[in-house]
């Protein structure tokens, strides 16, 4: 068995060393302020609730392969605050981190989406669709990785991908792909939505740790944005009138 090599965010430089298998922990950090109203509803919850919701994911990689894993139910966040008259009290925000599993095939044009929604498990199965990246001739370290810049135009504006040549697989967090390396940071959505590798570990992967993803209904991708986007509205529904699941005061 080969020794495992672990390379942790921002610590040293790796030189030339290169990997082609292993596993990559990402953090998923979302602005919740961002996507408030900008009224007094939105005010007030601006200094209830913490400005950003952070979320762990793995990625499983060999040179042709690659299975993320996301998801791990409830997330919460407990946090002290005064009221007008000085007075302490607790707030617990509880939200739902959904499943999502994508298994990518390089070298088959295969990915499989396994995605939850409305308590329901979906299976998308579908080709790679080539990323239209645009390699911008920007280098920087990050994670602790000498990276490029990529980007794109995605459904709320430019994405932006940093990838490492250190790690010669075609492959990245939450499907994304199409580079000459690993994608080790993604930004979205003008930056309110930052994926970036935490913990990167070169070793082999045990047999049955690169499942395709199989449990769930089959459905298709625009089917699924269809009930994707149902959903939302819902949400959004049931957000603007005080709808329970979201934000939990507890007064002491």
């Amino acid at each position: 068995m080969k020794n495992a090599i672990l390379f942790v965010s921002c610590i040293g430089s790796l030189g030339a060393v290169t990997q082609s298998e292993g596993e990559i922990s990402f953090v998923t950090k979302v602005d919740m302020h961002a996507q408030l109203p900008d009224d007094e509803q939105g005010k007030m919850l601006r200094n209830m609730i913490p400005q950003y919701q952070e979320m762990s994911s793995t990625l499983l990689f060999n040179a042709t392969q690659a299975l993320f894993l996301s998801g791990n139910g409830d997330t919460s966040h407990k946090e002290e605050k005064l009221d007008d008259s000085g007075n302490s009290f607790q707030i617990e925000i509880k939200m739902d981190t959904p499943q999502e599993n994508i298994y990518t095939n390089v070298a088959e044009g295969l990915v499989v989406e396994q995605k939850q929604l409305m308590d329901k498990i979906f299976l998308i199965r579908d080709t790679i669709d080539p990323a239209a990246w645009k390699i911008t001739g920007e280098s920087k370290l990050v994670s602790g990785l000498m990276c490029n810049k990529a980007t794109m135009d995605g459904p709320d504006g430019k994405i932006e991908a940093w990838y490492t040549a250190q790690i010669p697989v075609s492959s990245g967090p939450s499907g994304f792909g199409g580079l000459p390396g690993m994608i080790v940071h993604i930004s979205m959505d003008e930056g309110k939505i930052l994926i970036t590798a935490d913990k990167i570990v070169a070793r082999e992967l045990k047999k049955g740790e690169m499942l395709i993803p199989d449990k769930g209904k089959d459905i298709s991708r625009e089917k699924y944005a269809e009930l994707e986007r149902k959903k939302m509205e819902q949400m959004e529904k049931q957000y603007s009138t005080g709808g329970e699941g979201t934000v939990i005061i507890i007064n002491e």
